[in-house]
C-alpha cells in the first residue's frame, strides 16, 4: 500500500514539474547556454583553422524568454588562404558523448533552437556525428538553417525556432558524439561572410 503512494506521489509530482516548466515528457535539452558545459557535462567549444576566425559567449544581452542567457556567436568565414587555399573554416561544438557512452537520441525526431542574428541574414549549417564520423573528426551537415524557417527562409533579427528532422543527418543515432553550428563556405556568397548569431533552448524533441 505505501509503495503504491509513493508511486502515485512521484507521479502526480512530475506532471507537476512538466507543467511548470511547459515542457514535454519527450524534450530533452542539450543546453540553455546558462554555464561553459551542456547540460550533460559535455564540453563546450569552437574550433578554428585561420585564416577564419570564431568566438562563442554566453550573454545575458539577447536570450530567448525573459530570464538566463543564450549562446553568442561571432565568426569570420574567410575564403582564401589556409592549407588548402579556401579560407580555413570556423563552428562551435558541444559533447554528447560522456566518457566512452554516447548519447542516445533513437527516442527523438527533430532537433530544435532558438536562433536570431545580430542583424539578419547570418547563416550556417548544423552538424552531427556519431562514432563514425568522430573518429574521423568531421560531422554531418544540415542544409543551410534558413531551411529550417519556413516562415522567413533567413535568419532575422527577431527570434525564431529551428527545427531540423534527425533523419537529414543519417547517422547512427543511438551513438550521437557532438553537435555543431558550421559556418561553411557554402553558406555565403563567394564563400566568404561575418557576423554574430545568437542561439538559445538547444534540444531533441
Amino acid at each position: 500500500m505505501k509503495k503504491s503512494i509513493v508511486v502515485l506521489f512521484l507521479l502526480l509530482f512530475t506532471n507537476y514539474c512538466l507543467l511548470i516548466t511547459g515542457c514535454s515528457a519527450a524534450e530533452f535539452f542539450i543546453d540553455h547556454f546558462e554555464k561553459n558545459v551542456n547540460c550533460l557535462g559535455g564540453r563546450t567549444s569552437t574550433y578554428e583553422q585561420p585564416p577564419s576566425r570564431v568566438m562563442a559567449i554566453q550573454t545575458e544581452k539577447e536570450r530567448y524568454g525573459t530570464a538566463g542567457k543564450s549562446l553568442a556567436v561571432k565568426y569570420d568565414k574567410q575564403n582564401t588562404g589556409g592549407p588548402r587555399g579556401e579560407g580555413g573554416w570556423c563552428g562551435y561544438y558541444s559533447i554528447l558523448k560522456i566518457g566512452q557512452k554516447y548519447f542516445d537520441a533513437a527516442p527523438y525526431t527533430k532537433l530544435t533552437f532558438w536562433v536570431k542574428g545580430e542583424k539578419g541574414g547570418e547563416n550556417f549549417k548544423i552538424g552531427l556525428a556519431d562514432r563514425h564520423w568522430e573518429q574521423v573528426g568531421d560531422s554531418v551537415k544540415s542544409e543551410e538553417v534558413g531551411v529550417y524557417l519556413p516562415a522567413t527562409h533567413q535568419i532575422t533579427a527577431e527570434w525564431q525556432k529551428v527545427t531540423i528532422p534527425l533523419d537529414v543527418f543519417f547517422i547512427d543515432m543511438k551513438e550521437v558524439a557532438s553537435v555543431t553550428v558550421c559556418f561553411e563556405p557554402d553558406c555565403f556568397p563567394e564563400g566568404k561572410g561575418a557576423g554574430i548569431v545568437y542561439i538559445d533552448e538547444l534540444a531533441f524533441e
